[in-house]
């Protein structure tokens, strides 16, 4: 039976290593082998020395680097790319045109890992965050699967505004717990483990304040795939502030 893989596309840039590292501790979690993709037109010396140092084969490949990814991604035992996700001089933090472009193309998750990562040798916690009240349970399933794995935590972060939070009465712990296991039970499910925080406030900066508490090896984002141009307007801020990885899974 021919394993899934992760495929980690690198340059020849010292960004190469986090994407390497995260794709490599995302690996277990998820089964899969990696295997690194480095578009160039001639060269490749960089990028080869970095892939034998994490052991893992190296594909070189010619040609636009987002055609290349997007075709190399479609076979069905990829399950995922893992990224940098920035291509802009040091000092500007906006997602790179190569990384929105595949999450854009793409169904499977993209991961995008900031050049300054330092990731984690396993994926021990991971963040998954809701914005207001996902109309779509299904788009939640990728993301819980990586909570099935043995010694991996998750986190459901849920963010609203004073106005859509359930009030309590005098018994506020026990409604808060019963509120916490029944969203959890009706959008996490398979997620046993799991546990919900609830945050109020501007999203994304909730976002990044969690990230900062509790450490996760990575956050979890929907990304729509939509010609909305205002589309992902937090997700593109969570990449743009994180100093963490942050998985893209493909919202319709």
């Amino acid at each position: 039976m021919t394993k899934s893989r992760i495929l980690a596309a690198i340059d020849s840039s010292a960004a190469a290593r986090p994407v390497l590292a995260t794709a490599a501790a995302l690996a277990p979690v998820l089964g899969a082998d990696v295997e690194a993709v480095h578009v160039t037109e001639g060269g490749g010396a960089t990028a080869s020395a970095l892939a034998e140092r994490f052991g893992v084969p190296l594909r070189m490949v010619a040609g636009d680097p987002l055609e290349a990814i997007t075709d190399l991604a479609a076979a069905d035992d990829v399950v995922g790319v893992v990224v940098g996700s920035r291509d802009q001089p040091r000092g500007r933090r906006r997602v790179g045109h190569l990384a929105r472009s595949l999450a854009d193309r793409m169904s499977k998750p993209v991961v995008m890992v900031p050049p300054g990562a330092e990731p984690p040798d396993r994926v021990r916690t991971v963040l998954i965050a809701m914005e207001g009240t996902p109309a779509k349970v299904r788009n939640l399933q990728r993301a819980v699967t990586l909570a099935e794995n043995a010694g991996v935590e998750l986190v459901v972060l849920h963010v609203d505004d004073e106005d859509s939070i359930p009030s309590f009465s005098d018994q506020v712990q026990h409604e808060t717990e019963a509120y916490a296991r029944e969203f959890l039970d009706r959008y996490c499910q398979g997620a046993a483990s799991a546990r919900l925080e609830t945050r109020i406030g501007v999203p994304a900066d909730e976002i990044i304040a969690a990230v900062a508490q509790l450490s996760p090896a990575l956050v979890a984002l929907g990304w729509p795939q939509s010609d909305d141009p205002q589309r992902g307007a937090v997700a593109r801020e969570v990449v743009d502030r994180s100093e963490v990885p942050v998985l893209l899974i493909a919202v319709a």
